[in-house]
């Protein structure tokens, strides 16, 4: 997988699945009125500041950690989304929820979790 576009593949995925997240908490009342809106899904790069980062937070984890898949993948969610909602959406209430579930579903699933797994090797291994 390349890295570049394995993420935004990835990125695509997430934001869908965020966006359904969100609207069942919607419906549920579980975000309050007025809570940003969810940005256009579209085929949008992924910033080159984005990936560094990422690569930094995943390089800071232990490799060998049983439970580091699920922890690149959270970590994963989170990056992503303050990338999409901006550093305030950390302060929503309802956001850990949010990454939580985005994360857990997306570990659920084989061929994600797989496609993870690659796409964090790759970039430990290739980013500055």
């Amino acid at each position: 997988m390349d890295p570049v576009g394995g993420v935004s593949q990835v990125m695509e995925m997430l934001r869908l699945q965020m966006s359904e997240n969100l609207e069942r908490l919607r419906r549920a009342g579980g975000v309050a009125p007025g809570t940003r809106s969810l940005p256009r899904i579209g085929a949008r790069p992924v910033a080159p500041t984005l990936r560094q980062a990422l690569a930094r937070r995943l390089r800071a984890l232990d490799p060998v950690d049983p439970n580091y898949q699920r922890k690149a993948t959270s970590l994963f969610v989170e990056s992503v989304l303050v990338s999409e909602f901006g550093d305030g959406a950390i302060n929503d209430p309802g956001f850990q929820r949010v990454v939580r579930d985005v994360a857990a579903t997306m570990g659920a699933e084989r061929a994600v979790a797989d496609d993870l797994a690659l796409l964090f090797a790759e970039l430990v291994a290739h980013e500055p």
